[in-house]
């Protein structure tokens, strides 16, 4: 009972049941909601989940979810989660590593592909010993029903490092069918500015693993430089643009568009410019452009970001990214100026969930799912 908020009307009526003796009745195993902000229930998808790290889904209501430290996929189908993992892999979870990104392929209706991103164990099995490790990489499986057709295939190997924190690990596909990978500093900050190499960037491939002929440097992969911890990739449906969540030291986190060949300013930019030496490294550099949102200094790190892309929650949060404040347990949505470009502003979504959050993702219908460190939720309106 201490995670259920009684709204006023259907609360009464449960504590009267109370204080008469009766039992509440419920689907057997049903956790009750959590109210999380006026007229919405966060619904219990998964309770007692083995931190979730990121979401994916099908266009036939399926839902796909990573587990960081497991390297199980798991699928929920018609709201249920079902008992045998989509597919198991042998990771490396020390730190920042794991099973750490997921994505539907654009054409998963005809070839049954999920893409993730994973720290490969060197030992064949799951562990968190930090020297334990081959690399990052990104595979897929394609699909037989619920469960995986045969091992994964792979894609691309990435660079592991010596650390074990800022592996970032976000992927997404853009509306041309190519692959974006968001890869992390791996702690080597000074890495992020370099083309050559990958890590601190985001890099851009074809859905096999090579490099797409348009790409801004030739037979690179290296999209944009400049980042250090992505917590989210995704592509903004009315301009095409990929946007990020970003942590940085400091509480000083962001969320960025990025731009073929744009520098995001990391490590000598943190936030937005505004000291001499971050105003000097901006006008040396014109790709560099300043986060469309800073958090300033002591925010909580943010996680997750996805776009709505229906008017289920009201018609004003259409088209508005929607992301997390992890430890303060809450959603935010930020609107963006009419150019997209820009933001106009942000304010609280919904509130009051029980452990920090890992993930925040829209199904193509415009439902908004929630993965905490302990639970996966569906957001319901309540009327």
């Amino acid at each position: 009972m201490n995670q259920m908020t009684f709204r006023y009307g259907a609360g009464l009526i449960s504590l009267i049941a109370m204080a008469l003796g009766l039992a509440c009745i419920r689907p057997p195993g049903q956790v009750p909601p959590l109210t999380v902000a006026e007229n919405l229930d966060a619904e219990f998808v998964v309770s007692g989940a083995d931190f979730p790290s990121a979401l994916a889904f099908a266009d036939d209501g399926r839902v796909f979810y990573t587990e960081k430290n497991s390297g199980r996929i798991r699928v929920i189908a018609d709201g249920v989660l079902l008992p045998e993992p989509f597919a198991e892999l042998a990771v490396n979870s020390a730190g920042d590593r794991g099973l750490l990104g997921i994505a539907r392929h654009p054409d998963f209706e005809n070839n049954q592909r999920i893409y993730v991103f994973y720290t490969l164990s060197d030992s064949g099995a799951s562990t968190a010993d930090p020297q334990a490790v081959v690399d990052n990489r990104v595979v897929y499986f394609e699909a037989a029903g619920n469960v995986a057709a045969g091992s994964e295939i792979f894609v691309v190997s990435l660079p592991a490092g010596a650390g074990v924190i800022n592996v970032g690990g976000r992927i997404a596909f853009a509306a041309d069918g190519t692959l974006f990978v968001a890869l992390g500093d791996l702690g080597d900050g000074g890495s992020a500015q370099d083309t050559n190499t990958r890590n601190g960037k985001i890099l851009r491939y074809t859905d096999d693993g090579r490099v797409p002929a348009d790409n801004p440097i030739a037979d690179s992969p290296v999209y944009a430089v400049g980042v250090r911890d992505v917590r989210a990739l995704a592509f903004d449906p009315q301009s095409g643009r990929p946007f990020i969540t970003e942590r940085n030291p400091a509480g000083q986190h962001e969320i960025n568009r990025i731009e073929a060949q744009g520098n995001l300013g990391w490590p000598q930019v943190t936030g937005k410019a505004d000291t001499a030496d971050q105003l000097a490294f901006k006008d040396a550099n014109p790709a560099y452009s300043d986060p469309i949102l800073d958090t300033g200094g002591a925010a909580p790190h943010l996680a997750g970001g996805s776009f709505n892309p229906s008017a289920r929650y009201g018609p004003d949060t259409s088209g508005e990214y929607f992301y997390a404040e992890a430890a303060k347990l809450r959603v935010l949505r930020m609107r963006l100026t009419a150019d997209r470009a820009g933001l106009d502003s942000t304010r609280v979504f919904a509130t009051g969930f029980p452990t920090p959050i890992t993930d925040v993702a829209f199904t193509p219908a415009g439902t908004l799912y929630v993965a905490c460190e302990n639970a996966v939720f569906r957001i319901v309106p309540v009327r």
